[in-house]
């Protein structure tokens, strides 16, 4: 089963927050691991640069988007408790917390627009559903930057092609 995407986890992480009191990012990953029924092979998944795990970087930015709505509280490094919007957020039992809902939340909707005037976009747009980001700032970074590592392998194979034979033989 591949990782959900980062707004497919906000709902299984806010849910598992709301098992009780201050919890640590790892417990909350173990949480929606098991809810999510991801293997271990799941789990193990390597973004693109190989520094780390899918997974991770998922929920992390599924728990970071919904603490800059206030539906999370950051109590210290890596340890989140549930605020009382998410409580009762949780009381309405959403079929899935997304962006588009999140933006219902004055906090994010101001963090989310200051965002995008001071931080042009480092590309094409990752296009989700409804026109929402699938990928988190990560995966959209390393796609770029795949991109651009291509397109200059390509131009510097084509300028070798073309150049004069003796070219290589200086080497």
């Amino acid at each position: 089963m591949p990782v959900p995407d980062f707004q497919t986890l906000m709902l299984p992480a806010l849910k598992a927050l709301s098992a009780g009191g201050e919890t640590r990012l790892s417990e909350i990953r173990r949480r929606v691991a098991a809810t999510e029924g991801l293997t271990a092979e799941d789990l193990q998944e390597l973004l693109p640069s190989g520094q780390q795990a899918v997974f991770s970087n998922r929920l992390a930015w599924a728990v970071s988007y919904m603490t800059r709505a206030g539906l999370v509280e950051r109590v210290r490094r890596g340890v989140y408790r549930v605020a009382t919007q998410g409580t009762q957020l949780l009381d309405q039992a959403p079929a899935r917390i997304d962006i588009k809902l999140l933006e219902g939340y004055p906090a994010f909707a101001k963090w989310r627009s200051q965002r995008r005037t001071n931080t042009p976009a480092p590309g094409p747009s990752p296009g989700g559903g409804q026109g929402e980001p699938v990928k988190t700032p990560e995966e959209v970074l390393e796609d770029v930057t795949r991109q651009l590592r291509e397109a200059l392998e390509t131009e510097v194979l084509d300028r070798l092609r073309k150049g004069d034979p003796s070219f290589s033989n200086r080497w």
